[in-house]
């Protein structure tokens, strides 16, 4: 988990510190990324030096052109929370130098284009084809603009409303909240923030059992003195409850070891620890940046093939 919310994060955006009066002031989940902090880490000039191979710079010159503007530079902010349980309740915050009369034209344009006034803004949406229809339903994509450098995506149109009011500061924000009092935390230098609680995952889902044996959890990861670092706090309502998430952990960590054709799982595996305290589980990982590297440049090699 540790290692896979480090892959998720650097790879895909620039951003900057969380800002708490940004989200809602009940959040169930919260996730930012920090590549402001990223960028002068050995992982972070590593990322950057793939995105400008020949391969990734058409790509890039080609969102350049339609976007009008580069988010390997530009995208300063971003912030993904929810503050209900369903997979369509997420909000998306991007912060960026963006021409805002040309993101509206884009939205305009898209396919089966419709807007909706709302207060002062306006919310904009467009089919999403890279989701299924349901019940015959083409899915959509909701947008707005907060000003001039503030973009709100979701899935749902009420969600995108919800967030322009605590974005206009006429809805509890999390600045004035008691929930995840260390996000956003002066000084905090972490490249990944999050936090969440409440979490009610399907049997299906990834690592199900372990989520729901924890009441609240904590993520932070970064990098320093080229060595990559992160902390995953499970606090539960009890130590036999902690006791059993441990077991849970170990026998994931167990299995990661024992598979030969992803050694970098293995690796990261090894470079994990435990400890308990109390109710609390806490799984630290210290990973030389340079053997970092090497388990990304694997995971893309096999993406290549």
């Amino acid at each position: 988990m540790l290692a896979g919310a480090l892959y998720a994060g650097p790879c895909t955006v620039l951003a900057a510190p969380l800002h708490r009066a940004d989200i809602a002031a009940e959040p169930t989940w919260v996730l930012h990324v920090d590549c402001d902090a990223l960028r002068p880490t050995a992982v972070g000039q590593y990322l950057v030096s793939e995105m400008e191979k020949p391969g990734a710079q058409a790509g890039f010159a080609a969102f350049k052109t339609m976007f009008s503007f580069d988010p390997r530079k530009q995208l300063h902010g971003l912030t993904l929370y929810s503050t209900a349980n369903g997979t369509d309740d997420g909000v998306l915050l991007v912060s960026a130098d963006f021409e805002p009369e040309r993101l509206v034209t884009l939205a305009k344009a898209a396919k089966e284009a419709q807007n909706t006034p709302y207060k002062k803004h306006v919310i904009y949406s467009w089919i999403d084809d890279r989701r299924k229809a349901t019940n015959g339903v083409m899915p959509r994509i909701y947008a707005a603009l907060q000003g001039s450098r503030l973009v709100v995506f979701a899935q749902r149109e009420a969600r995108v409303a919800q967030a322009l009011d605590v974005l206009d500061q006429a809805a509890p924000n999390l600045s004035t909240s008691k929930a995840f009092p260390q996000l956003g935390a002066r000084g905090n230098s972490a490249v990944i923030d999050a936090a969440a609680r409440k979490l009610d995952l399907p049997d299906s889902a990834p690592n199900a059992a372990l989520f729901r044996l924890a009441k609240q959890m904590r993520l932070q990861a970064g990098e320093t003195n080229r060595q990559v670092t992160a902390t995953l706090v499970l606090e539960t309502n009890s130590e036999d409850l902690a006791r059993q998430a441990a077991t849970v952990v170990q026998g994931a960590l167990m299995l990661a070891k024992l598979q030969k054709e992803k050694p970098e799982a293995g690796r990261i595996a090894e470079a994990l620890s435990l400890k308990q305290d109390g109710p609390n589980l806490t799984a630290a990982l210290t990973l030389p940046a340079a053997d970092f590297i090497n388990v990304l440049k694997a995971d893309l090699e096999k993406k290549k093939n």
